[in-house]
């Protein structure tokens, strides 16, 4: 058997474990359901399933993994004249699509809200998938560590923006998820530009500078 057939033979026994668990998860719960039964629903042996996946927190967060590699991949493939901003757009695009192209998102969504452990399984790798993307980030800006500031908060704009839009299309506050990211990403350029939350002088003295700068000059008053 070749290498490639292989990995196709191995892709479709993970589809099929993976579809049989999240329909037992809506069904009956996340905490309720064993790897038995998800094994059994499958078609596999307990056995096996371990192959696949390590628990059933690894299976239930497989897309948000697989989101967090499409998302290092935009980072690490956008042009080297593009800004930062711009990148963080691209980025915040590629994890809206992939999550809107994965028939269970909202079944995984409903999933996690009605169970803790099921979030906490989201959270653990959302976790992960920041380091990474930081790390990404970090490449890119050309900077010794992924734990410097500036590519952890690019990492973490990114993910939260993700975040917000998939919270706004699941409670369909928009009609796609594209539609909720571009929202998202407006509203935050909205408020840093024009509606600063400044709370410390530190803060206040750089925006004040800005906006000396780009005001225009007062008129002078002429004596009559």
């Amino acid at each position: 058997m070749t290498r490639s057939l292989q990995s196709r033979k191995r892709q479709l026994v993970q589809d099929a474990i993976y579809d049989a668990a999240i329909e037992l998860f809506a069904k009956h719960g996340f905490d309720e359901t064993t790897v038995e039964e998800v094994a059994d629903a499958a078609g596999i042996s307990r056995r096996s399933f371990f192959r696949y996946f390590e628990s059933k927190d690894d299976l239930l967060a497989l897309n948000t993994v697989h989101c967090g590699e499409a998302i290092c991949e935009t980072v690490q493939s956008c042009p080297p004249n593009l800004s930062l901003l711009d990148v963080v757009r691209e980025t915040v695009l590629a994890g809206v699509r992939f999550t809107e192209a994965q028939k269970l998102t909202r079944q995984i969504i409903e999933i996690s809200a009605r169970s803790t452990s099921a979030r906490q399984a989201h959270l653990s790798r959302l976790m992960e998938v920041e380091d990474k993307v930081a790390a990404a980030f970090a490449a890119r800006m050309k900077v010794k560590s992924r734990y410097n500031v500036r590519p952890v908060l690019l990492a973490g704009l990114s993910q939260l923006l993700i975040n917000a839009a998939t919270a706004s299309w699941f409670m369909e506050e928009h009609k796609n998820i594209i539609a909720a990211a571009q929202h998202g990403f407006l509203s935050l350029t909205e408020i840093f530009c024009d509606e600063p939350a400044v709370t410390s002088d530190a803060f206040a003295a750089p925006i004040k500078k800005v906006r000396a700068l780009k005001a225009p000059p007062k008129p002078r008053n002429r004596k009559k």
